[in-house]
């Protein structure tokens, strides 16, 4: 192979390994009580993957931020876990919200508080790159 052939098959390497990390995006998920407007530190943040329904483990730090790197085109699904539950949950129920990472990026998505608000007045302003999530601890007897 010549010298040329050499430097062009290598460009060509390059090219498609930055392409291939494109398409992989970090974003990050803030998670805050919704009744004291505090951030909820060190909680599993439950989330899947639209495509296959897999579940994705993030925690989030002392800040209540997740980091999480996820495909740009993916669609993701919020739902509840053990430690919290949706403001705008039904006593008990299940609240599935999904978001897409494109929109996530490109505008940033402050999550509304659908009815029933069992949260009070909750409140954020959408950054490029973050999802902001209003959650609260589960009542006692109140989980499933």
């Amino acid at each position: 192979m010549t010298r040329w052939g050499m430097l062009y098959l290598t460009l060509c390497l390059v090219v498609l390994i930055v392409q291939a990390q494109n398409s992989t995006v970090l974003i990050h998920i803030k998670l805050i009580d919704g009744r004291t407007g505090r951030p909820m530190k060190n909680e599993q943040v439950g989330f899947e993957n639209h495509a296959d329904y897999r579940e994705i483990s993030v925690r989030t730090d002392k800040y209540g931020i997740a980091s999480l790197n996820i495909s740009r085109d993916a669609v993701i699904l919020v739902h509840n876990t053990d430690g919290y539950v949706n403001c705008g949950d039904e006593r008990g129920g299940l609240v599935h919200n999904d978001f897409k990472v494109s929109e996530i990026l490109a505008t940033g998505v402050v999550e509304t508080i659908t009815q029933p608000n069992h949260c009070g007045k909750a409140s954020g302003v959408p950054k490029p790159g973050e999802l902001v999530l209003f959650v609260r601890p589960w009542e006692p007897g109140e989980k499933i």
